[in-house]
């Protein structure tokens, strides 16, 4: 365990708090910069590759992208490595000095703009001992605050039943859990009879009257090819549409940009980029960018030419990843949508779903105990600003 009678403190890229006990099987790191997470490289290699549950958007090379590129002020990454060797945890959190307007610290989520999941990274074979690791910490002086706020965490699999296990055995600790769903796609659910007949019918009349407009085409990025024309077109494609004149596509910010390109170029190099793109006489009228993740998948971006929305090249284009992740099967088994719950157009396509839930925890003192009366405190503070307005 982590907690003893002191606690040892020295820089390692932002800080490193390492707390002592009998047996110091696990220590724990807080780094603040992208150079401590480089290099953590070669150590968490087996986490990468042996994870609990995946995490793409949690896994070293691609929180450096986002420390380098976007706001990342009071962001802590905790991790935790089984004693002076290998990497067994990554915890990105955020400290928010007054949580939701109240005089409280609490540990956050770390989530950027570019991250649709938030699920600790752990070890499939130190999970347990790593997560108690992370918990003590909170628990200890160590830790900033000891109120902690995940959001977009799976609720569905190992990592949730994990935690509900290791709570029950702190009775001091409280937990709020609020639970969604959003699309999931599993590869052995992707042939044409996920799909209605008569929206299946309805694409092959849209993909033929697109197919009469000029030389169509659909394609994939090839391994080896080069990535800087993909990702140029993905950013322009982006750029031309609604997210554009709304001013949140890759291409409005010069931080969203150098991330995405860094970002891309590192998921190339490790084999982890799936692009692909339907062109039409050359030029591509839809792209989509999905990342990789041991036997899953996550779909990043899609963007489309809105000059041929009649068409849905966008669904067109999403019709072929499906029919394109059944192929893969069984390397990659499913992908998750990284959509809004009750997306429109990819929960028509889409049938399975996947359960996502933000938790809120304390482990002692006031913040325990406003966990557990949230509800009730969310109740009074909407109250008094009826009243008030």
């Amino acid at each position: 365990m982590l907690v003893g009678d002191s606690v040892v403190t020295r820089p390692l890229s932002g800080e490193r708090q390492s707390l002592d006990s009998t047996k110091r099987l696990f220590g724990v790191e807080v780094l603040t910069d992208s150079a401590g997470l480089d290099a953590l490289s070669g150590d968490a290699e087996s986490l990468i590759a042996d994870p609990l549950e995946p995490n793409v958007f949690y896994e070293p090379w691609m929180l450096s992208a986002a420390l380098r590129s976007l706001s990342s002020e009071d962001v802590r990454i905790v991790v935790i490595r089984h004693g002076a060797g290998d990497v067994t945890g990554i915890f990105p959190v955020q400290l928010e000095r007054r949580f939701r307007g109240l005089p409280f610290p609490a540990l956050k989520s770390w989530r950027h703009p570019y991250c649709f999941l938030c699920t600790p990274l752990l070890s499939a074979v130190y999970a347990r001992d790593t997560l108690r690791a992370f918990l003590d910490w909170v628990d200890s002086n160590a830790a900033p605050a000891n109120l902690v706020e995940w959001e977009l965490v799976a609720s569905d699999g190992a990592f949730s039943a994990l935690l509900t296990e290791e709570l029950s055995r702190r009775p001091r600790w409280r937990v709020q859990v609020q639970r969604y769903k959003r699309a999931l796609l599993h590869a052995s659910g992707t042939r044409e009879t996920s799909v209605s007949g008569r929206h299946l019918k309805e694409l092959r009349r849209l993909e033929r009257r697109l197919w009469e407009r000029g030389h169509c085409i659909t394609r994939v990025m090839e391994p080896g090819e080069p990535i800087e024309g993909w990702i140029e077109k993905f950013v322009a494609l982006e750029a031309h549409g609604w997210k554009g004149r709304e001013g949140t596509a890759i291409a409005s910010d010069d931080g969203s940009r150098r991330f995405f390109t860094q970002m891309a170029t590192t998921a190339a190099a490790r084999g982890r980029l799936d692009m692909m793109a339907i062109e039409l006489d050359g030029a591509p009228i839809a792209m989509k960018c999905n990342l990789l993740a041991g036997r899953g998948a996550f779909a990043f971006k899609i963007a489309y030419d809105e000059r041929f929305s009649q068409y849905s090249p966008g669904v067109l284009l999403e019709f072929f990843n499906m029919r394109s992740l059944a192929a893969r099967s069984p390397r990659t088994q499913w992908m998750d949508s990284c959509a809004t719950s009750n997306h429109f157009m990819i929960e028509r396509l889409w049938t399975a779903r996947r359960e996502l839930g933000n938790y809120l925890m304390a482990s002692r003192g006031i913040a325990s105990v406003m966990v557990r009366h949230f509800h009730r405190l969310k109740t009074v503070r909407d109250f008094l600003k009826r009243r008030l307005m």
